[in-house]
């Protein structure tokens, strides 16, 4: 038998633009439409509960920060803001839904100790 050398792939390059000349607009990508802009996401300070619970995820804990005094909270991209730095600080999972953080961490004081670090102020309920 013989072996066959595979031919190498050819890379082709281009320099051209989305426009056939200079006078003519560019042709727009599909989804790249522009979309209404959103509130900027500030940093949520003032006080909060952190409740367990359990029901309905197979008898494991999650932590659930609700019920934010600060208005910044009723702003979904500043709850995913804080959710993303406390899931950095306590290395766990987490997710916003409906106005509250829920991370799947089981040490609730450690939970206290990384928000109080951020500036809010929280009890377990």
């Amino acid at each position: 038998m013989t072996d066959k050398k595979k031919a190498k792939p050819i890379k082709l390059e281009w320099d051209g633009g989305l426009t056939t000349s200079i006078n003519e607009t560019p042709i727009e990508v599909k989804g790249k439409s522009d979309k209404p802009e959103k509130l900027s996401a500030r940093k949520i300070l003032g006080k909060a509960d952190i409740r367990r619970e359990s029901k309905g995820r197979a008898g494991k804990p999650v932590a659930i920060i609700c019920k934010f005094s600060d208005e910044e909270s009723k702003n979904i991209e500043s709850l995913k803001l804080l959710c993303s730095e406390l899931k950095n600080i306590l290395a766990c999972g987490g997710t916003v839904e409906s106005n509250e953080i829920i991370l799947t961490h089981r040490d609730f004081d450690k939970i206290k100790i990384a928000l109080e670090k951020i500036g809010i102020s929280a009890r377990i309920v």
